[in-house]
């Protein structure tokens, strides 16, 4: 009987140290994750669409203590968090203050790249000459439309894209456009490919494209027995391969280096009467600096120029971008 009783009293007696280390060990462990998330930034992105940013003090199946960034102390249900996304450090500004991922991170100049505008992440580009809105949609898929400020041409964007692993992305897309009421019987179209090797803040890319444009043509016409001409209206047909050499890097929290080589080989007239050469090489070459200061909104100036066999012209590039 003695024996009985030793033996229970000893099991009892290691079932109670076992449960004490378990609770410390649960402790030490918390606090371990506590420790370790409260270094380390985090996005919260609610149902609802809003965001909250700050370190995770306390994680469980109920619910999140979020501190932060101004000092505030938040307890965030789980059934209305959607995801949580881990903050770098170029996502802040020199100041400390949250300036985000860049959102325009697709777009050097005027070419496009292989990343994919996420859905919801839909902006505005206001160039000198007019501007362009791009929409994100579901599945990779972005739309948009560009035109000048006169409303006219006016030229539909479509690009689809995959990520086919971490620092690589492909895309195609194509543009079709039309002369609107500036000149109602041009239109074309310009079906094209990308590839982009590097990470958001840091790329380089490769585009390709072959473009169509469509108008009529008057030409007139006199024999040497005349002095009057005739006039005749033909429909002519130009065609181009283009290709783009482009990219991008951070040099600090809050400017990019953009690089952006734009080519067009020479172009081919279809006429009625014929087939061959029109022009020249056409070449475009952009370098310039990104500047993003605030959450959705950055500025953009590049020291361009254009040239073919004969000519070269200084463009400037100056772009405004605005999520919305």
């Amino acid at each position: 009987m003695k024996n009985l009783v030793t033996l229970v009293c000893i099991i009892a007696g290691l079932q109670i140290v076992n449960a004490q280390n378990t609770t410390v060990s649960d402790t030490v462990s918390q606090n371990t994750y506590s420790n370790q998330n409260t270094q380390q930034l985090y996005k919260i992105i609610k149902t609802d669409g809003g965001e909250l940013r700050g370190k995770i003090i306390t994680q469980d199946s109920r619910e999140v203590l979020l501190k932060s960034i101004d000092g505030r102390e938040i307890y965030i249900p789980q059934h209305i968090i959607q995801r949580i996304e881990k903050l770098d450090a170029t996502e802040f500004n020199q100041k400390g203050e949250f300036i985000g991922k860049d959102p325009f991170a697709t777009r050097y100049f005027l070419s496009t790249n292989g990343f994919a505008l996420k859905e919801g992440d839909s902006y505005i580009l206001y160039n000198w000459w007019g501007p362009e809105i791009q929409f994100g949609l579901q599945n990779d898929i972005s739309v948009g439309v560009i035109t000048t400020w006169i409303g006219a041409p006016i030229i539909g964007t479509v690009k689809k894209s995959w990520e086919l692993d971490e620092n690589t992305h492909v895309a195609v897309g194509g543009l079709v456009g039309t002369g609107s009421y500036g000149w109602f019987d041009l239109y074309g179209g310009l079906p094209f490919a990308s590839v982009t090797l590097g990470e958001e803040t840091k790329n380089i890319s490769l585009s390709v494209g072959y473009g169509a444009m469509s108008y009529n043509e008057d030409q007139y016409y006199s024999d040497e027995y005349s002095y009057y001409y005739t006039a005749h209206t033909q429909r002519v047909v130009d065609k181009a391969t283009m290709f783009s050499v482009s990219g991008m890097f951070k040099v600090s929290t809050s400017i990019s280096f953009v690089f952006e080589s734009f080519f067009v080989l020479p172009q081919w007239h279809q006429r009625d009467y014929g087939y061959g050469p029109s022009s020249s090489l056409i070449g475009f070459v952009s370098p310039g600096f990104r500047f993003q200061q605030k959450p959705g909104k950055a500025l953009q100036v590049g020291f361009a120029g254009g040239f073919n066999d004969y000519y070269i012209a200084p463009i400037p590039m100056i772009q405004w971008y605005r999520k919305f």
